[in-house]
């Protein structure tokens, strides 16, 4: 799934840069925020008979690399990006000793279609609302703290989506404030959604 969202993203990149290869502006950046997790009435029925606490939210980190085209005066502009988020670990604990039975992380890798709507700003610094959709997978990662029982890591591939608005602070760096959703496919999976609420830093090539 990882090598056909790569291979999809880069043909992508290739047909744009033949038809206007004077536009494109290549980014990198670091993101972070936290992330908010759904649980399937499945698994919450098995951690209420178990007399468990599942984690519901984490704080999450990650990269962020693509490509932005379209001419800088124009309000829409597209591009394309791919992004990595992992979280730190949340605890699985029982519900009324709170002792610790597990520790829980998940990790996305999704690549989207972004749409660039200028909403504010003239040639040199713009505003622009950002939408967009794609594909991905993630996975969650479970090691319970009894040695007898086997740990856990479980994938799905995802759909995703985006909103969220780009500050262009210089010609290099732009901030971006970015709700990401990621709604897995797999049936019978334990997590139904996750999103992903933050910020980035971007530097603009």
């Amino acid at each position: 799934m990882k090598s056909n969202i790569l291979l999809t993203s880069l043909a992508g990149l290739l047909v744009i840069s033949g038809a206007n290869a004077m536009q494109i502006k290549p980014f990198v950046g670091a993101t972070m925020g936290f992330q908010g997790v759904s649980y399937s009435n499945e698994m919450e029925k098995i951690m209420r008979e178990a007399q468990a606490d599942l984690p519901d939210d984490f704080f999450t980190y990650g990269i962020e690399g693509g490509v932005r085209f379209g001419e800088h005066n124009k309000i829409y502009n597209g591009g394309i990006s791919l992004n990595a988020d992992a979280t730190s670990a949340g605890n699985i604990e029982n519900k009324f000793t709170n002792a610790k039975l597990a520790d829980v992380t998940t990790f996305n890798l999704s690549a989207t279609y972004d749409n660039y709507f200028r909403i504010s700003g003239d040639k040199i610094k713009r505003i622009d609302l950002v939408m967009g959709a794609g594909f991905g997978t993630m996975n969650y990662d479970i090691n319970f703290k009894d040695a007898m029982t086997k740990d856990e890591t479980i994938y799905s591939p995802t759909v995703a989506f985006k909103l969220g608005l780009d500050f262009e602070l210089t010609k290099y760096l732009t901030l971006s404030a970015t709700t990401r959703l990621f709604l897995p496919t797999r049936s019978h999976y334990d997590i139904e959604t996750t999103y992903v609420v933050g910020g980035a830093v971007k530097y603009m090539f």
